[in-house]
């Protein structure tokens, strides 16, 4: 009897594993280029909403950066909009900010907010990412 307890037991977890493997896993891509405290604000939200649908487990989220919306991310961007970047980062939502904006843009890492990542070129990353499935949105 202890023995197909234990084959049960053991087909539960391996049952269990197999669902949670196959628990749907999505990806979410958001653009900023405008200089414009409302569409980063919207951006973040989305992020929030899509994290409360699928849960933060379930969904990948980035949001890109470039052109006029570096400026979005400066060290001075207004507290509560900087204390939304803060936690989205820590919630999982990765922010991007395009190099090349920022070089034209005249301004140094050290310009921006903490939590803020960098990739080469936001186009590039919007076209790489959306070509691994990622799904576009511009707020």
């Amino acid at each position: 009897m202890k023995k197909i307890w234990s084959v049960f037991f053991i087909c539960g977890i391996l049952l269990g594993d197999a669902l949670a493997a196959e628990a749907p896993h999505y990806k979410l891509l958001l653009q900023i280029s405008e200089d414009s405290v409302d569409k980063l604000n919207l951006a973040l939200n989305n992020a929030k909403n899509a994290q409360n649908a699928f849960g933060p487990e379930n969904i990948e989220i980035e949001i890109v950066v470039f052109g006029g919306g570096i400026q979005t991310l400066k060290y001075y961007t207004p507290t509560p909009l900087a204390e939304k970047v803060k936690e989205a980062t820590y919630s999982g939502v990765r922010i991007v900010a395009c190099e090349n904006a920022l070089h034209t843009a005249r301004l140094k890492p050290t310009d921006m907010l903490r939590e803020v990542r960098y990739v080469p070129s936001g186009v590039a990353e919007i076209v790489e990412k959306a070509s691994q499935g990622w799904v576009y949105i511009r707020p």
